[in-house]
């Protein structure tokens, strides 16, 4: 099983003001720990000459993707069961930075006071889930798109292909389609096991329709 979290942390005092995660796990008395040991590299890389911090680390199954403001930075951790593919990169890394602007834009005027109550954050939930929900809609679309654009590379002739990527383009779900390609191209199974099997943390994550063989 995959698991995604999301910290948002105070860029100096490495003080964890909200955490979500994307499978409803409650707070736990690690939390405070983690976000004092990201807040440290964070800032450790800052002092050695790197302007905006850590963007990216990874140890084992676990991936941590930064996103600094001028008061937070928010922090993806994903605990994969195997790598992630580089395609999804623009999806997880779109997420942080997302969550980190909206963050700072809601509460602007209470992150410029030294003092505040971590309460005054709790509402920030519904943000999340709209901006999760807008990723899982580009995630749906490029589960799609990739797995066409790998079905070319597997002999699947573009005819078929471009038009269909340029409906998934359009908003269009065409995840019915494959059927009547894979009677005639079946070397689209390999396409379609290459996509799922590649990126399946963050299918998982995002709750994709995938077309399973």
């Amino acid at each position: 099983m995959n698991n995604a979290e999301i910290y948002i942390i105070l860029k100096d005092e490495g003080t964890l003001v909200y955490k979500y995660s994307l499978f409803g796990n409650e707070q736990t008395e690690k939390d405070q720990l983690i976000s004092g040991f990201l807040a440290a590299i964070n800032i450790f890389a800052r002092d050695i000459g790197w302007p905006h911090g850590v963007s990216l680390i990874r140890s084992g199954s676990l991936e941590a993707r930064f996103s600094s403001g001028e008061y937070v930075f928010s922090v993806l951790i994903i605990n994969y069961s195997q790598p992630l593919n580089a395609s999804t990169e623009p999806v997880l890394s779109g997420i942080a930075k997302e969550i980190t602007l909206d963050f700072e834009d809601q509460y602007n005027n209470i992150l410029k006071r030294k003092y505040f109550d971590l309460n005054q954050f709790k509402d920030f939930k519904e943000k999340i889930n709209k901006i999760i929900q807008k990723y899982e809609k580009e995630a749906i679309e490029l589960y799609q798109k990739l797995v066409l654009i790998e079905s070319m590379y597997a002999k699947v002739p573009q005819k078929w292909c471009i038009p269909l990527i340029e409906r998934v383009s359009n908003g269009e779900n065409v995840l019915n389609e494959f059927t009547e390609l894979i009677k005639r191209y079946p070397n689209m199974k390999k396409a379609i096991n290459k996509v799922n099997l590649g990126n399946s943390p963050v299918w998982e994550i995002f709750g994709i329709p995938i077309y399973k063989i």
